[in-house]
């Protein structure tokens, strides 16, 4: 990974659309470069896919929480796969700390996140925070384009 790789990542985070051409205005390469360095990028597993950001609020889903999860038993296999079942979540990371897990979730209404929040109780305590809004989206880590913080 070098400089332009790490240039074409933050790009094709920002718009996973940009043709080659327009990426390569962006890192000052040739498109036929840009090309060849993303299809490495997608053949060594660092480029995993490609998706579209929905603005969950214009599809009726105006409030999006964060649960964190205090499990009463010990996780097992079974929690996490009926955790997965839950539709609005739309995240659940396993984490070190006090909560267990740490979930993102979007409902329609607050009587929708009632429910929510309780059927994921019945796993143990929860704690939830309604988003306001976002300060920072998904990007790389800061300093990550100057090839700080583990960058070649």
């Amino acid at each position: 990974m070098d400089k332009y790789d790490r240039m074409l990542l933050s790009a094709l985070l920002k718009d996973g659309r940009a043709t080659y051409a327009q990426l390569a205005r962006t890192v000052n390469l040739s498109a036929p470069a840009v090309a060849e360095r993303v299809a490495k990028l997608e053949a060594s597993g660092v480029i995993t896919g490609y998706q579209a950001k929905v603005d969950l609020s214009k599809i009726g889903l105006p409030i999006q929480c964060t649960i964190e999860l205090r499990l009463t038993k010990n996780g097992s296999q079974k929690v996490y796969d009926a955790l997965a079942e839950i539709p609005e979540l739309t995240e659940c990371h396993r984490v070190t700390g006090d909560p267990c897990v740490i979930m993102q979730a979007a409902v329609g209404s607050m009587p929708e996140l009632e429910s929510l929040i309780n059927r994921v109780a019945k796993f143990g305590f929860s704690k939830t925070s309604i988003i306001l809004s976002s300060a920072v989206e998904r990007r790389l880590p800061l300093g990550y384009l100057e090839g700080k913080n583990g960058g070649a």
